[in-house]
């Protein structure tokens, strides 16, 4: 393979098989066969005289300095992808466009604010909203389909840069006639005796796994009486008053005008934390302006934004 040979293509290759860590699943995405990626990614390290990844039983593992090459080829891609984009984009009269992901347990009016945010320097922008579950959107973000994303508590990732910009509790939600219904806030421990309504696994692996570990650990043990993936969901399963539900804010709000009570979860470790997250070598003039006005709205909005949910508990108990 002569250097003139080395295309876009290689190197999507490579960033592929890196991700997905598995030969099979990589020539699946990638539209080929295995045989066809295995001979290529063979010309690709005889080109630049480096093994990129140790092949096993387990699939592939990305060596010290294929590791290296994969951050330059992201870069790489990243530019090739945008460059087609807003040619794109400039040949539809579309100067500036913005893909924008939103968590789904985020509030409707900070996608109000997104769409209503406006640059100086870039008129004509056009920001196109798509809302998923968190680690959905990391994953957006690292196959470079999004240019910005906000997210919940997202795990630590060397290729994403990420900005906590709002914290809310979670909410714990029950009938009237719970036996919490009285508090105001309530601690992890004194939600071991109940079963919980709680949130499916897929919906956010980091925080699921950390709350389950932790309440393991403060009440021994912790029943699941049901799973679910929409938070209406979860009201139609307080069916007596011994069952509770973990709920967003938003949510909470929603069962508390159906008539239950809401309290909040006091505990430092376990909150919903609202980032905005883009790719660490993201270098683009449009993202930072928009992020740059984006925070300066949050901080002139954050008192309804940022919502004090204990007053507004407080108010309907």
């Amino acid at each position: 393979m002569t250097e003139g040979q080395f295309r876009i293509r290689d190197l999507e290759l490579v960033v592929v098989l890196h991700e997905e860590g598995n030969m099979t699943q990589a020539a699946k995405r990638l539209g080929m066969s295995e045989p066809a990626l295995s001979k290529q990614l063979q010309k690709i390290e005889c080109r630049i005289q480096t093994h990129l990844f140790e092949r096993g039983n387990g699939g592939v593992v990305t060596t010290g300095p294929g590791c290296s090459f994969v951050a330059h080829a992201m870069e790489s891609v990243q530019a090739f992808r945008r460059a087609v984009h807003e040619a794109h984009e400039s040949k539809h009269n579309e100067s500036y466009r913005l893909r924008i992901g939103v968590s789904t347990c985020h509030p409707l009016n900070l996608i109000e604010m997104l769409r209503s945010i406006e640059l100086r320097l870039h008129k004509n922008l056009v920001v196109e909203i798509v809302t998923a579950y968190s680690f959905e959107l990391m994953s957006s973000l690292l196959h470079h389909e999004l240019d910005l994303a906000i997210v919940t508590s997202p795990p630590p990732n060397a290729l994403i840069t990420t900005a906590c910009f709002a914290k809310d509790p979670f909410m714990i939600v029950f009938r009237e006639g719970h036996p919490l219904a009285g508090k105001v806030s309530v601690k992890l421990r004194e939600l071991g005796p109940y079963p919980w309504v709680f949130f499916n696994r897929n919906i956010h692996h980091h925080m699921h796994d950390l709350i389950l570990q932790r309440g393991r650990s403060e009440c021994g043990a912790v029943t699941i009486s049901h799973s679910v993936s929409q938070e209406e969901h979860a009201l139609a399963l307080l069916t007596d008053n011994h069952v509770l539900a973990w709920l967003t804010p938003t949510g909470a709000e929603r069962a508390m005008h159906a008539g239950l009570k809401g309290v909040l979860l006091d505990d430092h470790q376990i909150r919903l934390e609202m980032h905005h997250a883009t790719l660490a070598n993201n270098k683009s003039p449009l993202v930072s302006e928009y992020v740059r006005s984006f925070m300066k709205r949050i901080e002139e909005q954050r008192p309804p934004l940022h919502r004090e949910f204990s007053a507004r508990v407080r108010d309907a108990i």
